[in-house]
């Protein structure tokens, strides 16, 4: 008697990052992996380009090995594609390497516009593979990378090589619709099929324990970059202590090339008892501090999506962003412009956090935040096509 083995296809995913032991970057991707997983479909294979300079090494984590082969890029971004010939060669070598044949793979999804030579490449070897790129960021072809970016000849070869790219790819997975609306304008781009896949979290990592705590505590969890506009917040708290709101603390975590200009301000208004700035955690952490807030505000404007809105909002954490972030998406028409503000405008926040304190009103979201719950409809939808 012949033992029966049952055959899944595999969805081979292929990302510039994901977790390790000594980095949590990319937790996003982690979770979406999981879920896919989870969903049984599919053989989930995980792939991740090593620079040429830097070898990493392939590694596991979680249960998870994390495949690795080398791509071959000019430092800086100089010249995005100098290296496909040989980038391509290298990947093709490590799916030998791990007895990965091109006939099995049912699915190829590239994370950022750069791998999507890849999913490109399997496809020219199986043209049955269903080719996915998602994107993550609004600078969808990355023309504000590295040095040359203010040049425009460099512009010209991000876009030419990007939409090149693109225009081959059967399925563009945007983590908000602005997303894809921004890649949608770039001139001669053809997209064959567009989904939107919100970032979804892991119920099992955040949630709320129930806890107490005195006074009203805001928290902002992001890098210290212009885009994230964390003087906004300060500057709308200062108003509402001004107005008799004393008993407010807000922590923020992040480093960046603007939190000096923020800890400077808050020196020279003489406001540190009412702020403290942290470090970056690590990314399991974050739950324990989301359950100690009463608000989370991140008044970012350029942001495709913005995982630690839902992080929070699962931990049954209300929060407010500004216009421009792809986490507006989720705000209901009816009670908008209760969380979201125009960029820059603290006394508009400064006018919604008071209004929050006084009515401690309940945040209702248009969509599920669920992982599990985004990732199945996605899965429907691929099997489908």
């Amino acid at each position: 008697m012949i033992m029966r083995i049952d055959y899944k296809p595999i969805y081979l995913v292929i990302t510039p990052f994901f977790p390790s032991a000594q980095s949590f970057r990319g937790p996003y991707v982690y979770d979406q992996v999981k879920a896919i997983m989870c969903d049984g479909r599919y053989r989930v294979i995980v792939m991740m380009p090593d620079s040429w300079m830097h070898k990493v090494g392939e590694y596991e984590y979680d249960g998870i090995n994390v495949h690795r082969f080398v791509q071959y890029d000019l430092p800086t971004n100089a010249w995005p594609g100098a290296g496909d010939y040989f980038s391509l060669h290298s990947f093709s070598k490590a799916l030998k390497r791990i007895n990965i044949k091109y006939e099995d793979i049912a699915v190829v999804h590239s994370h950022v516009t750069s791998l999507a030579k890849y999913a490109d490449y399997v496809k020219s070897k199986n043209p049955r593979t269903k080719t996915i790129l998602q994107h993550h960021g609004y600078d969808v072809l990355s023309i504000t990378d590295g040095r040359f970016a203010d040049r425009q000849w460099h512009k010209r070869r991000c876009i030419s090589y990007g939409v090149k790219l693109c225009n081959r790819i059967d399925l563009h997975v945007g983590v908000s619709k602005e997303i894809l609306r921004y890649l949608a304008e770039y001139d001669g781009i053809k997209l064959k099929d567009t989904y939107v896949l919100y970032n979804g979290v892991d119920k099992t990592k955040f949630y709320s324990t129930n806890g107490s705590h005195s006074g009203f505590h805001i928290g902002c969890v992001a890098n210290f970059w212009p885009i994230k506009d964390q003087i906004t917040l300060i500057k709308a708290v200062e108003i509402l202590l001004k107005e008799g709101f004393e008993d407010i603390k807000v922590t923020f975590i992040g480093t960046g090339v603007t939190r000096t200009e923020c800890e400077e301000y808050v020196q020279r208004q003489e406001l540190n008892n009412y702020f403290e700035f942290k470090n970056e955690v690590d990314h399991r952490q974050l739950n324990a501090f989301y359950n100690t807030l009463d608000l989370f505000v991140l008044p970012s404007y350029w942001d495709a999506f913005g995982c630690v809105y839902t992080e929070a909002y699962a931990c049954g954490v209300p929060f407010m962003t500004a216009k421009g972030s792809g986490i507006t998406e989720y705000i209901r028409e009816e009670d908008f412009d209760n969380w979201v503000i125009e960029p820059h405008d603290y006394k508009a926040l400064a006018r919604n956090i008071g209004r929050y304190i006084k009515t401690r009103e309940r945040q209702i979201l248009k969509y599920p935040i669920d992982i599990n719950k985004l990732i199945q409809p996605f899965m429907n939808y691929l099997t489908q096509k």
